[in-house]
This record gives structure tokens, C-alpha cells and sequence, in this order.
């Protein structure tokens, strides 16, 4: 509505009321015939319209309507002007104030209700506290294992490497890219890890790239013909004559390796963690393959005690502890050394391959064979590598040498590489993926000697 530009005055019908008129009941209507409580007097040019509504709604914010007609006129006194400016303005911020508390009461309901909304929507609303339960539960369970893992694992017979009587090799820069451990299987009809006396039966080299997990087990034939401390003989006898120092010195300087770590097993350990895990799946491939292993369960039952039984006929089957460590131990047989290396590296997989299946047998494997060997690994990097078990994964298994024949000298029967220098140069490529490595003087050395003697042997 537009405002005019005369003065707007309101005069009441009821006596006693005043200038402002006495305000009715909310939702009041007026009846047929009754004079409204209001005249509404327009003064435009002098002349004032008395204008008679048969209904004037009174609201909160004091709403009308008028209508203008030329009745009733009559001249008004311009002295009246300023009185109606004056009681325009008074009802202007009348009207201001009830719009203006119009507006608050209209705010806090407004607030309230949204209010009232948030609060139904929040009693409506779960709280997320639930779903933190099994992320406890896992924390725990892990906890527990790992103080368990650690407790077991400090069972272990420690082995502190007297560092300073190792060569180690650096020349291969991809080397840093991985660790390289050194695990060795002892020949001991008493089932007892010495420091020295005792030959290794199994020497394999495990790679593990840092970053991947995957890992290469590369098998050393215990007849191969090396340098232990300039004095040449089978590398099997390097842990016999100066233990796990020795053993891995002759590693190194024989393969230009880096390798700092080591785990000794003995025959009872290997048998046990297979028991543990239910059996290994292994297959016998020959009829001559069948009549060796069949002795060396024999021979295994009587250095770990019980009864494993004999098989009858060549295929895949399930072998128990016995038969496992026997079937690593086969040598008479077509391939002789290099199939008994073979046969080794199958057992090592099949044991990984069923404990990362059967992960709850992981504690009791850990109680049963871990007291039965020795290690250079501190209880705190054991129980690392054991919660990340299941995370290795064996990519590939191969043996060293790579190009070798056997023959005897001196009436010893050895294995000759042909040549050291070529057979070292694959190994850093397989283990290392590195691509035309350059041996160390003190290798190459090494690869003459022994070049020299298997020329004078070599049948070829």
C-alpha cells in the first residue's frame, strides 16, 4: 500500500478510550449493523473523507485496507496538519514496535521449533559408539598375540655373530634393496645344536625384498667345492669347523653376498612344525624315489622317535614329520645332490604354505620348534617378522650352482661350478635382478682356483 502524503489521524467511538482505540479480542468480527470501532480520517487538499468499513480485522500488526470516496467532505482546519504529522508518527512507531515484537515472538517461535527439530532429530539419531567394538576387539587380539609371540619367541637360543670375523659384500648396490638370511639345516643324529662339530645337511639362502615381501630361496649344494679361509673343501663343513661365523663368511666371500642373519634348524624342529601344521603335500615321483625315502623314515624314526609309516607306491600324498624330513634327505637317486636341494626347498614352501593357512596354529608352531633352534635375530626382530608372516610370499626357488658337474678328487666326491665367476654373476641376477655384475678380485681369485682343479678332474 503507498503511503500518502497527508497526515493520518484515529479517533475512537467509544468514550473514555483516548486517542488509540481500545484493541478487541484476537479474531473479533464485527456484527451486521455495528459501527466500527474506527473512523479513518484522509486529509488530502484540505479535505477530509470519512470512509465507514462495515469490518476492520485488528491483527498483530494492525493491517487494514481503506477505500476512498468523495463523501461526507467537508474543510478541515490546515492547523490540524501538524497534530496529524504528529499522531502519524506516533502511530508509525507504534506500529514499528508491535512489528518489531511481532518479529521477536516470531524469531524465538522460529528458534524453538528448529530447536524442538534438532532435538527430535538427535533422539533419532544412534551415537556411533558401536562401531568401535571390533576395532578394540582386533587391537586386542593383536596385543595379545604379539606379548605372546614375544614370550615364545624369547625361548629361542640366541647366537650373538662376532661381526668382525664376517667379509661382508657391498658391491651390488641392488642389495640394499633386500635381506638376505642365511638358513641352515644341521646334520645331527642327537638332535643337538652346537656351536661347532656339526655339518650342515641344508644351507638356503632366503631373499626378501623390503618392499614387496616376495621371496627367493635359493638352495646351496653341500657338495659344492669352495674356499672356507683359503683351504678348500665342501661347504657343508664350513658350520663344522667354525660354526655359523664361519658358515657365513664362506657364503659370502664364495658368492660376494652381504648376508649378516641366520637360523639353524635341526632334524626334531622340522619334523615338529610339520606335525603342528597337520602335514605337508608332497609327491614321490619314481620307484627309485620310493625305495630311498622308505629308508630314511626308518632312519627318521629312530633319531626322533614314533612310528611314521612306510609308502607303497609312487604318487601325491600327505606326509607327517618323519616322512617330511626324510624326504628332504634323499640322495641316492637320479640328480643326487641337486634333487635332495630340491626336495628341501619343497618342504620349506609346503611348511609356509600351511602356516600362513592355518594362522591360529601359528602360536604352538612358534612353542614346539622355536626352542629347538638357534638364531643371530634379536626377540624384538623375530616377533616383527613373525606378525608379518603372512605377507611373504615365495616367488621363486632356485639352486646354486647354477652350471656344475660332480666328479671325485682325491678321492672325495665334490661339486665343481662352471665357473665360479659365471655361476656368482647369475646368482646377483636372480636374487637381485642386477644385470651383468662385476665380481669382487677376491671372487675371481676364487673362481681360478677352483677352475684349475675341476679342469684337472673334469672328464670332458
Amino acid at each position: 500500500m503507498k503511503k500518502n502524503s497527508g497526515s493520518v489521524s484515529f479517533r475512537s467511538s467509544r468514550k473514555g478510550s483516548g486517542d488509540r482505540p481500545a484493541r478487541r479480542p484476537s479474531g473479533h468480527q464485527s456484527t451486521a449493523g455495528e459501527r466500527p470501532d474506527r473512523t479513518i480520517h484522509t486529509q488530502k487538499n484540505h479535505t477530509e473523507t470519512i470512509v465507514h468499513t462495515d469490518e476492520f480485522p485488528f491483527t498483530d500488526n494492525y493491517r487494514y485496507f481503506r477505500e476512498r470516496e468523495q463523501t461526507d467532505s467537508r474543510t478541515v482546519n490546515p492547523g490540524n496538519r501538524g497534530a496529524g504529522a504528529a499522531e502519524r508518527g506516533n502511530r508509525g512507531a507504534g506500529v514499528a514496535r508491535s512489528a518489531g515484537a511481532a518479529r521477536s515472538a516470531g524469531a524465538a517461535r522460529s528458534a524453538g521449533a528448529a530447536r524442538g527439530a534438532g532435538a527430535a532429530r538427535g533422539a533419532g539419531k544412534k551415537k556411533p559408539t558401536g562401531c568401535l567394538l571390533p576395532l578394540v576387539i582386533i587391537f586386542l587380539l593383536v596385543a595379545v598375540f604379539y606379548a605372546l609371540t614375544c614370550f615364545s619367541l624369547s625361548r629361542i637360543s640366541k647366537h650373538k655373530l662376532n661381526k668382525s670375523s664376517i667379509t661382508v659384500n657391498n658391491e651390488d648396490r641392488n642389495m640394499k634393496k633386500y635381506q638376505t638370511i642365511a638358513l641352515f639345516g644341521v646334520d645331527d643324529q642327537n638332535n643337538v645344536i652346537g656351536d661347532t662339530g656339526s655339518r650342515t645337511d641344508s644351507i638356503i639362502v632366503a631373499c626378501i625384498n623390503k618392499t614387496t615381501k616376495k621371496v627367493k630361496l635359493m638352495s646351496i649344494y653341500r657338495d659344492t667345492y669352495v674356499s672356507i679361509d683359503g683351504k678348500y673343501d665342501k661347504i657343508n663343513a664350513a658350520y663344522s669347523y667354525g660354526g655359523p661365523e664361519q658358515a657365513i663368511n664362506t657364503i659370502n666371500r664364495n658368492l660376494d653376498l652381504n648376508i649378516k642373519d641366520f637360523v639353524t634348524v635341526n632334524f626334531k624342529a622340522l619334523a615338529d612344525a610339520v606335525d603342528v601344521l597337520g602335514g605337508i603335500t608332497l609327491t614321490i615321483q619314481s620307484e627309485k624315489e620310493l625305495k630311498n625315502l622308505n629308508d630314511y623314515i626308518g632312519n627318521m624314526n629312530k633319531i626322533n622317535g614314533g612310528h611314521s609309516p612306510k609308502f607303497e607306491d609312487v604318487g601325491t600324498y600327505t606326509f607327517d614329520g618323519n616322512q617330511a624330513v626324510a624326504y628332504s634327505r634323499i640322495r641316492y637317486m637320479e640328480g643326487g645332490d641337486h634333487a635332495r636341494a630340491g626336495h628341501q626347498r619343497l618342504v620349506v614352501e609346503g611348511i609356509l604354505h600351511e602356516a600362513k593357512k592355518q594362522p591360529w596354529k601359528i602360536n604352538a608352531l612358534i612353542n614346539k620348534v622355536l626352542p629347538q633352534c638357534k638364531t643371530s635375530f634379536t626377540t624384538g626382530r623375530l616377533s616383527r617378522m613373525a606378525l608379518g608372516l603372512f605377507l611373504y610370499d615365495i616367488k621363486d626357488s632356485q639352486a646354486y650352482p647354477f652350471d656344475s658337474f660332480d666328479e671325485r678328487y682325491n678321492g672325495i666326491y665334490y661339486g665343481f661350478p662352471t665357473t665360479v665367476e659365471s655361476n656368482v654373476i647369475k646368482a646377483h641376477e636372480y636374487l637381485f635382478g642386477t644385470k651383468d655384475y662385476e665380481p669382487t678380485e677376491e671372487l675371481k681369485k676364487i673362481s681360478k682356483k677352483v677352475k684349475d682343479v675341476a679342469d684337472m678332474v673334469s672328464p670332458y
